[in-house]
C-alpha cells in the first residue's frame, strides 16, 4: 500500500469519526445545542481540524445526511430497476429503508427533533434526502405503471405515500415505543403495502434493455 493510499484512508477515517461524534452529540444535545468546540473536544482533536473537512456545522450536517441517510441505498435504484419488477423493487426498497433507519436511529431522532424547529436544517434534509427519494421513486413509477393506472394515478403523490407509510411505521414502532405496546409484523406490513401499490400501478416489469444477440 502506498503512502498516498494510507494518507487517504486516514483522512477518510478521521472524517467519518468526526461525523459519528457529531451525530451522537446532535442526538444528545440538539443541533444548535452542539458547538464545533464540543465536537472537537469529544473527538479529541483541534477545532481547526474539523474545518479542514467541513466548511461549517451545516456542511457537516449535510454530509451526515448524504452518507448516513437513505440516499446511498436510493442511488442503487436505477440498477435494481433493470432487474426487478415493481413488487420486487418496492420490497427491496422498503426493507432497505427500515434497515438504514435502524442502523442510524440517532440520525432519525435528530431529524425528527430538529427539522420541526430550525428552518435551515429542514431545508437541508428536504432538499437532499426527501426530495431526491420522492423524485427517484416517482420516475420509476411513472415509467412502470400500466396505461390504465396512468390515467388516474399521479406518480409523485404515490411516491410520497410510499415513503410516508414507511416512515410512519418506523416512528410508531421504534421512536414512539409501539413495538412494545402495539407490536406489528414489519415483513407483513411491507408485503401488504407493496401489494396495494402493485394493484394500483400494475406489475411494472422492467423494460427490455434492447435486442440480444443470438449465438
Amino acid at each position: 500500500m502506498s503512502d498516498r493510499e494510507v494518507t487517504t484512508g486516514h483522512r477518510r477515517d478521521r472524517r467519518e469519526e468526526i461525523m459519528q461524534v457529531s451525530l451522537h452529540l446532535f442526538a444528545e444535545r440538539g443541533f444548535h445545542g452542539t458547538s464545533m468546540r464540543d465536537i472537537a473536544r469529544e473527538a479529541d482533536i483541534g477545532e481547526g481540524l474539523i474545518y479542514h473537512y467541513f466548511a461549517s456545522k451545516r456542511d457537516l450536517f449535510r454530509a451526515i445526511i448524504e452518507e448516513h441517510s437513505f440516499l446511498p441505498l436510493l442511488r442503487t435504484l436505477p440498477d435494481l430497476a433493470d432487474q426487478l419488477d415493481l413488487r420486487g423493487l418496492l420490497t427491496v426498497l422498503a426493507r432497505g429503508f427500515f434497515d438504514v433507519l435502524r442502523q442510524n436511529t440517532e440520525l432519525t431522532r435528530v431529524l425528527l427533533q430538529e427539522v420541526q424547529v430550525f428552518p435551515e436544517e429542514k431545508e437541508a434534509f428536504f432538499t437532499d434526502a426527501v426530495n431526491e427519494s420522492i423524485n427517484a421513486l416517482s420516475g420509476i413509477l411513472d415509467e412502470r405503471m400500466s396505461e390504465s393506472a396512468r390515467r388516474v394515478v399521479d406518480p409523485n403523490t404515490s411516491a410520497r405515500i410510499f415513503f410516508n407509510s414507511l416512515l410512519a411505521f418506523f416512528v410508531e414502532q421504534e421512536i414512539l415505543g409501539g413495538k412494545h405496546m402495539l407490536p406489528a409484523d414489519e415483513a407483513l406490513y411491507i408485503e401488504q403495502l407493496v401489494e396495494l401499490f402493485v394493484k394500483r400501478h400494475g406489475s411494472g416489469r422492467p423494460k427490455p434493455s434492447g435486442p440480444r444477440l443470438v449465438r
